[in-house]
C-alpha cells in the first residue's frame, strides 16, 4: 500500500517515529484469497509500543501461520506512545495497523496476545483508539471479533466484558480450524450468536458471554452456563512438537526492539514444578523440536534478516535432551560470521562447562542465575530444585570463563517466608560476591497467587506488605555492592488483583484507563491512586473488592477461572500444596516418572527429541560435522579474493565507497537505525564485512555523516570493507533495500585512499508559508553556534554560498567543524530571525555533500 505522506510528516516530531512505520523486509501480508475469493483480515494486537512487541515470539508465530495460508490476512498493531495517542486524538485518525494503515475498525478479527495483566488498561485504550467499542455487548454483528489469547487468558475473567471469545493453549493445534468456521459466518452474514453456537465447545475456545457468575455476600460462588451442554472450557494442546509451523523468514526491525535477535523455540513446556510458576503448569507436557529441526529453522531466520544475534528458546533451554549437540552444531557453523548465541531461560543446573564455553566462543551474551529464594527451606517449599552449592559452583564457573558480570533473580512473598528466608537472600549475595569477583545485579520480584499453579488458593499481600519485604531485603543486600532493582509494589498488588479477580475488574479496568493508565508495566508509568480511587467506587456499592479478591481461598471452594481447564488437574494442584507445607519435593516427571498432573491426554505426550530421534525421519545430526545439517552458504563470486576473518583481522579488507539516496519513509529513521538496516543488509546479501576486534566485534562499515530524522538527503556516503573481493555492479545488484534507500554509484577503493573526510553540504531549506521576499536579516557574523563541547562558534566560519531560490525556497552551504556544525533549519531560522514555536513551517533537503 503507498505510503501517505501527509501520514509521514506527521510522525517526523514523534519520539522514535519508525516505531508506526511499518514495511519491514519481511513483513508482507498475505493477499491470496481461498478459492471461493474469500479473505479474513486479522489484526495482531500487542498491548505495548512496538519495542516490547516485536521481541514476542508468539506474535511472530501467529503472524507467519495466518499469512502463509489463502485465504487469511494478518497485519500488525502495538500501543502508541503517549506522544503518538495524543496526536491521533487531536487530529480525530484512528489508531491503524502497521502494514495497510487500517483502523481495527476495519478487519474481520482483532486478536490480542495477553503476556502480562498490567497492560489491560492499554488494551482498552487501543479499542477505543481503533474506533471500536470496547464492551463485547456494545459492538454490532458487523463490528471486529476481539479475541485474546495467551497465558493471561488462563484467568481472562477480568477481561470477559470486552472480549467476544478467548483461545486457551497452542494456536497451533485448533486455532485455524476455528478460524475457517469464522471465516465462513463472516462471509454468511449471519448473527454473532450463531457463530457462538458454532464455536461453543470446541477446545480452546472460551466464550464468556454464555456463562453468568454468580456471588453470596459479595464472595464469588460459581460460573453458571447459560448454553445446555456448554460446561467449560479445555486448553488446546499441539500433541506434538517436531514439525510445528515457525517463520523461516521473520521480520527484520527498523527500530531496535529489547531483543534484538532471530529467535528459534526449541520445546514447549516444562516438568520442573516450580509451583509458583504458571507457565510451568499451562504448558505441559513438555514437547521438543528436534535439533536439527530447530538448527535449520535458525539457519534460515539469520539468513532472511541479516541479524548477528541468535536465541533458542523455551521455559528451560538447558533441559532440551539435545542442547549440547543443538549449541555446538550451531557455534561451529555461525561462529566465523561473529554470530553470538544466547539461551535465555537457562538453568544453572543444566548448565554444564561445555556448554558455557560454546555460548562464549563469539560474544558472552550473559549469565543469569535464578535461585528465587535464598533458604534451602524455602527452595524446598516451592519446589525448586537448586541448591546453594549449585548456585555457589555457577558463579565461580561463570567468572572462570569470562564473565564479568552476573544477574541474580529472586522473590520475596512467597509462602511460609520468614523473615530469617529474606535476610538468607542477602547471605547468598554476599557469598556469591566472595567466591567471584564479578558485577552483581540483584532483580527482586514479589509472589502472586497465579490461576492454574498449587499457590492459586494462598492470600496474597496488600502493598504495605510487598514495600516492607522488599525494603528489608534491599537495604540488607546493599553492603554487598550489588545494584538492587524491583517493581513497585502497588503495581505488584495490582497485578495480583487482576490474576485472580473476576468480572467485577470489568468496570474497574474502564475507570482507571478513562483516568489516563497507561503502559503501567512500566515502573515509571505505575499510577496506583487511579486503581485506589476506580476500586474506592465499587465500594461504595458495598463492596471492599480488593480485600474480597486477594483473601485466602479454600481448596473446596469454586476460583473465577475453575471452570477453565488448562491440563493439569485441580487433585494434583491440591498434592503439590500439601506437599509445599510439608517441604517436599516433586520431581521431574522425565526423570522420576509421571506424577499423574493430567496434562498428558488425548494424544498429548511428553515428546523428547533424543529419545524418539530414531524413529524420526530425516539424516543424523553429527556433533562435529555441521556440514550435515544441510545448511545453504552464500553463493559467493567467480574466483574472488578471500581474506581470512581471524587472519584479516588487523587488515583494511577491500574497501569500497557507496553514495545514495535517502528519501521517504526512510527518513524516519534516525542514524543508529540506519547503521543497523546496512549491516543486516549486508548479511541478507551474503557479504561480508570485516569486523573489528574487541570484545564485541563489530562491522567495519561509516557514514560520512549522521542525518537527523526527518530530513531527505540526494547525496549520502557510505563507507565499508569487506572480506571478500566483490564487482561493485555485483554488490549493488545484491543489496536490497527498503523504498526510501537506493545506491545511485559505488566503487571499490584503493589501498592507496586515505580516510575519505566531509568538507561541507549544501542544503535546501523550503518553509510554509513563504518568507525568503528579500536577504537575511542578519549576516552569517553577527550570529554564532554552540558546538559540541559548549565553544561559541560565528557563523561566518561554517555557513557560505547563502541564495534565496525562491520566495518559499533557500540554498545554504554549511562546513563541517571539529565543535560539529549548525543544522541548516536552525542556522535559517537565526540568519531570517524566525522564531520557533509559532514560526514557519521548515522542511530540509540535503542536495550535495563535499569531500576534502
Amino acid at each position: 500500500m503507498p505510503f501517505d505522506l501527509r501520514l509521514l510528516h506527521s510522525l517526523v516530531s514523534l519520539e522514535r517515529p519508525a516505531r508506526y512505520l511499518g514495511c519491514e523486509p519481511g513483513a508482507e501480508p498475505n493477499q491470496k484469497p481461498d478459492s471461493q475469493g474469500r479473505l479474513l483480515t486479522v489484526a495482531l494486537a500487542f498491548a505495548d509500543v512496538y519495542e516490547i512487541a516485536h521481541s514476542h515470539l508468539g506474535h511472530k508465530i501467529l503472524y507467519h501461520l495466518l499469512n502463509s495460508k489463502s485465504g487469511f490476512s494478518a497485519e500488525r498493531v502495538y500501543a502508541p506512545w503517549l506522544d503518538y495517542e495524543l496526536k491521533l486524538r487531536q487530529t480525530g485518525q484512528p489508531l491503524t495497523s502497521l502494514e495497510s494503515h487500517r483502523a481495527l475498525s476495519d478487519f474481520d478479527l482483532v486478536g490480542f496476545s495477553l503476556q502480562y495483566e498490567l497492560g489491560y488498561t492499554n488494551i482498552i485504550n487501543m479499542l477505543k483508539l481503533g474506533r471500536l467499542e470496547p464492551r463485547a455487548s456494545l459492538r454490532s454483528d458487523k463490528d471486529p471479533l476481539v479475541v485474546a489469547g495467551g497465558p493471561c487468558a488462563s484467568n481472562p475473567e477480568p477481561l470477559a466484558d470486552f472480549f467476544d471469545f478467548f483461545f486457551l493453549g497452542d494456536a497451533e493445534a485448533w486455532f485455524m480450524e476455528d478460524l475457517e468456521i469464522i471465516k465462513n459466518w463472516r462471509f454468511e452474514k449471519a448473527p454473532k450468536a450463531e457463530l457462538f453456537d458454532r464455536l461453543a465447545g470446541r477446545k480452546g475456545l472460551y466464550i464468556p458471554s454464555l456463562f453468568s457468575p454468580r456471588y453470596d455476600n459479595g464472595r464469588f460462588s460459581a460460573i453458571e452456563p447459560l448454553k445446555s451442554g456448554y460446561l467449560g472450557a479445555e486448553r488446546a494442546a499441539a500433541v506434538s512438537f517436531r514439525e510445528a509451523p515457525f517463520p523461516c523468514r521473520q521480520i527484520t526491525p527498523f527500530v531496535k526492539p529489547v531483543h534484538d535477535r532471530v529467535v528459534v523455540d526449541i520445546a514447549r513446556g516444562c516438568s520442573r514444578g516450580c509451583r509458583f510458576c504458571q507457565a510451568g503448569y499451562i504448558y505441559r507436557p513438555v514437547r521438543e523440536r528436534p535439533a536439527e529441526e530447530a538448527l535449520k529453522l535458525m539457519d534460515k531466520g539469520l539468513k532472511s534478516t541479516g541479524q548477528l544475534e541468535a536465541a533458542f528458546l523455551s521455559l528451560s533451554a538447558g533441559d532440551h535432551s539435545q542442547i549440547e549437540t543443538l549449541v555446538k552444531s550451531f557455534m561451529d557453523f555461525h561462529e566465523e560470521d561473529s554470530i553470538a548465541l544466547s539461551l535465555p531461560s537457562l538453568r544453572v543446573e543444566s548448565l554444564s562447562t561445555s556448554l558455557a564455553e560454546q555460548i562464549k566462543r563469539v560474544r558472552k551474551t550473559g549469565f543469569t542465575i535464578a535461585p528465587e529464594a535464598g533458604s534451602a527451606r524455602l527452595r524446598a517449599v516451592i519446589n525448586k530444585n537448586l541448591s546453594e552449592e549449585d548456585a555457589l559452583k555457577a558463579a565461580e564457573a561463570a567468572f572462570k570463563l569470562g564473565w564479568r558480570s552476573l544477574k541474580l533473580y529472586f522473590m520475596c512473598g512467597l509462602p511460609t517466608e520468614t523473615d530469617d528466608d529474606l535476610s538468607a537472600i542477602a547471605d547468598l549475595v554476599m557469598k556469591i560476591k566472595k567466591i567471584a569477583r564479578l558485577k552483581l545485579s540483584v532483580g527482586l520480584a514479589h509472589f502472586t497467587p497465579k490461576a492454574h499453579t498449587p499457590f492459586q488458593w494462598l492470600k496474597a499481600s496488600k502493598p504495605d506488605e510487598i514495600a516492607a519485604r522488599l525494603e528489608k531485603v534491599k537495604a540488607q543486600t546493599r553492603r554487598s555492592g550489588a545494584s538492587i532493582g524491583f517493581s513497585d509494589p502497588g503495581a505488584s498488588f495490582i497485578e495480583c488483583l487482576l490474576a485472580r479477580g473476576d468480572r467485577r475488574l470489568g468496570s474497574v479496568l474502564e475507570k482507571v484507563s478513562q483516568a489516563g493508565a497507561r503502559f503501567e508495566a512500566w515502573n515509571d508509568r505505575f499510577r496506583l491512586d487511579y486503581w485506589l480511587e476506580a476500586l474506592e467506587s465499587e465500594a461504595s456499592l458495598g463492596l471492599d473488592l480488593a480485600n474480597l479478591l486477594i483473601e485466602e481461598k479454600d481448596t473446596s471452594q469454586n476460583l473465577p477461572w475453575s471452570h477453565l481447564f488448562c491440563g493439569v488437574k485441580t487433585e494434583f494442584l491440591i498434592k503439590e500444596l500439601g506437599k509445599a507445607y510439608q517441604g517436599l519435593s516433586t520431581p521431574d516427571c522425565r526423570l522420576g516418572g509421571c506424577g499423574d498432573c493430567g496434562a498428558c491426554r488425548d494424544g498429548v505426550k511428553i515428546d523428547l527429541a533424543k529419545v524418539n530421534e530414531k524413529n524420526h525421519k530425516g539424516p543424523s545430526l553429527e556433533v562435529n560435522s555441521p556440514q550435515n545439517t544441510n545448511f545453504e552458504a552464500p553463493a559467493a563470486s567467480v574466483k574472488a579474493k578471500v581474506i581470512s576473518p581471524k587472519a584479516g583481522l588487523l587488515q583494511q579488507g577491500f574497501r569500497y565507497a557507496a553514495r545514495f539516496t535517502k528519501d521517504w519513509p526512510m527518513v524516519l529513521l534516525g542514524h543508529l537505525e540506519m547503521v543497523e538496516l546496512f549491516k543486516r543488509a549486508f548479511r541478507r546479501a551474503g557479504l561480508k564485512l570485516m569486523m573489528s576486534q574487541g570484545f564485541h566485534p563489530q562491522p567495519k562499515m561509516s557514514f560520512l555523516t549522521a542525518l537527523p530524522v526527518g530530513v531527505v538527503s540526494l547525496d549520502e556516503y557510505l563507507l565499508f570493507s569487506l572480506r571478500e573481493e566483490r564487482n561493485s555492479n555485483e554488490i549493488m545488484r545484491c543489496l536490497s533495500l527498503p523504498d526510501g534507500l537506493k545506491i545511485n554509484y559505488l566503487e571499490k577503493l584503493s589501498s592507496l585512499v586515505g580516510k575519505i573526510k566531509l568538507e561541507s553540504a549544501v542544503w535546501e531549506v523550503s518553509s510554509a508559508p513563504a518568507v525568503f521576499f528579500s536577504p537575511p536579516l542578519l549576516h552569517p557574523s553577527q550570529v554564532s553556534y554552540t558546538g559540541a563541547k559548549g565553544k561559541i562558534l560565528p557563523f561566518v566560519d561554517l555557513v557560505s554560498d547563502l541564495k534565496i531560490l525562491s520566495p518559499e525556497k533557500v540554498s545554504i552551504k554549511i562546513k563541517a567543524g571539529l565543535e560539529g556544525t549548525p543544522r541548516p533549519e536552525k542556522a535559517v531560522r537565526a540568519l531570517w530571525e524566525l522564531a520557533e514555536e509559532d514560526g514557519p513551517i521548515l522542511t530540509v533537503v540535503k542536495t550535495s555533500t563535499n569531500l576534502v
